[in-house]
């Protein structure tokens, strides 16, 4: 750690305690006292009271821990760059991805990352929102990369990247080519969904809550685990659907799939990565995600 002291100050006010903050750093609670004493000296303030119950922080206090957490993330950022660099990371990374991010993101960024780190073994398993959620907080995977957030009171969330839904049809639908199709229009077609605890089907519904409609009311045709299966369907005009648009680019393009204009949803949602809550993040998954994160800013950044 770049300054012990800050170390420390972050693991008391984690802790709630200083005694607990001792054993969590191994060592005694007189030398956790004297660290907080030489960051008040310098700092000329007070940064927290100690009761019976544990430890209360001041304004001060809560201001410099503010500082002292961006601090810490900074100094295992460059820790982790560096590392990635000079090629001295190493181990398993267990990863999991929901259906869209593991198909359509993550091949190119594990085969890049694997190029700059050979000696790093990269596993996949690629599940619903759900299925990996759980599994992060088992500790079966160390990291799990889904579309949209997860609840759950072992896990934390963090932002990966912006992404967007689209609701799409075969060029020959009868939707296609109107400029703006209403919710009550789009409330009478047919729909080929992925299969429920899926992220993109959960924020289409979200969406769909929010402006107004109810997802119970739908017509569903079909519901299916593969990304792949449901643009087939569309494509043969069996019904409409609800993918990102990183899933769809080829199709658009190539003019088998088109787009349709719903304006009163709003499909913008956000790539979220699941983590243990209360444990330390492992070097090389921080690796890994700060790679990530900087490739797919670059990426939006050129298109």
């Amino acid at each position: 750690m770049a300054d012990e002291r800050l170390h420390t100050f972050v693991t008391v006010v984690q802790c709630g305690s200083l005694t607990q903050a001792a054993k969590e750093l191994y060592i005694s609670q007189p030398a956790v006292s004297r660290q907080i004493h030489l960051l008040e000296d310098e700092y000329h303030a007070t940064l927290l009271h100690r009761h019976e119950r544990g430890i209360e922080l001041t304004p001060a206090g809560h201001r410099l821990y503010r500082y002292a957490v961006r601090i810490q993330e900074l100094y295992g950022e460059a820790m982790d760059d560096v590392a990635e660099l000079t090629g001295e990371l190493a181990g398993t990374l267990r990863i999991g991805a929901t259906l869209t991010i593991g198909e359509y993101v993550l091949p190119s960024l594990m085969g890049k990352f694997k190029a700059r780190s050979p000696q790093i073994n990269l596993l996949l398993e690629v599940e619903n929102t759900q299925r990996i959620g759980e599994a992060v907080a088992a500790a079966t995977l160390d990291c799990g990369l889904i579309e949209g957030p997860f609840t759950h009171t072992l896990l934390q969330n963090e932002r990966l990247a912006a992404d967007e839904l689209a609701v799409i049809a075969s060029p020959q639908h009868p939707l296609a080519g109107i400029p703006q199709i209403s919710l009550d229009a789009l409330a009478q077609e047919a729909f080929i969904m992925r299969e429920p605890g899926s992220g993109t089907r959960m924020v289409f519904e979200e969406a769909l809550r929010q402006a107004g409609g109810d997802p119970a009311a739908l017509t569903v045709l079909m519901q299916l685990g593969s990304t792949h299966a449901v643009k087939a369907l569309v494509m043969q005009n069996l019904g409409i659907s609800v993918l990102s648009l990183r899933a769809i680019q080829q199709e658009v393009a190539q003019g088998r799939l088109t787009i349709l204009n719903v304006p009163a949803l709003d499909l913008h949602r956000t790539f979220t990565v699941l983590l243990p809550k209360g444990t330390r993040t492992s070097q090389l998954t921080r690796a890994f995600l700060l790679f990530c994160r900087r490739e797919i800013a670059v990426s939006t950044s050129t298109q």
